[in-house]
């Protein structure tokens, strides 16, 4: 089976195989029915990621693969990478609603092996939090995670919201280009207009280029 078939769920499974763990207790270690738990075993089979021993009259032992064990150390090594904006994208997804791997995979179309990744870094980071239950993973916003979220939206709305520094200056030559022209036009004669109402027009404009300056500083 494709490595990029592996998705959180069979991650999250791998994690609970204890050195006792048999395949009679695997379905109580992942919290799903007999049935539930069969299934995703012979599923983490197929992928490679776990074996059974068979042992008669005895249980039947089940370990982690070198397989599976190479994927837990490529989780470990990426949950210690900084938070990135595909991570923020992934928490927003979390909080608008979204609980299933599969629900997450669908809406951000990336691999679910790629996503698995990505969940578990956030669950090691303290982002996330993830419940293994009847057969799927539920996850849900820590307190950290839901603050961060809020942090990264409000930067956002800010950065939306402000004029670039080069757009300002722009700005600012605008309104003394228009300043000067109206003076010139104020001096042409025939207009009927005092030289000193000029200057208090100019004056006004020097007044409120100094007062933005002092408010953008």
């Amino acid at each position: 089976m494709d490595v990029d078939d592996i998705n959180f769920m069979d991650l999250a499974c791998i994690l609970r195989i204890t050195p006792d763990a048999t395949l009679e207790k695997f379905p109580g270690m992942i919290n799903a029915s007999f049935f539930d738990g069969s299934n995703i075993a012979g599923t983490l089979k197929q992928k490679g990621l776990i074996e059974f021993v068979s042992t008669f009259p005895g249980p039947n032992g089940m370990s982690v693969t070198q397989k599976g064990r190479d994927l837990i150390k490529e989780a470990d090594e990426k949950s210690t990478q900084p938070f990135d904006p595909l991570d923020s994208v992934i928490l927003n997804q979390l909080s608008g609603g979204k609980r299933m791997p599969m629900e997450l995979s669908s809406s951000l179309n990336i691999r679910s092996r790629d996503l698995a990744l990505r969940l578990y870094k956030l669950y090691k980071q303290g982002l996330v939090i993830y419940e293994l239950k009847n057969g799927n993973a539920e996850l849900l916003l820590t307190e950290n995670g839901f603050l961060k979220v809020k942090s990264d939206t409000q930067i956002k709305t800010s950065q939306a919201g402000a004029v670039p520094p080069a757009q300002q200056t722009e700005q600012k030559e605008g309104q003394v280009e228009d300043a000067e022209k109206l003076a010139a036009k104020l001096k042409k004669p025939g207009k009927g207009i005092a030289i000193p109402l000029v200057i208090i027009v100019v004056v006004i404009v020097v007044v409120a280029l100094v007062y933005t300056n002092t408010i953008t500083i």
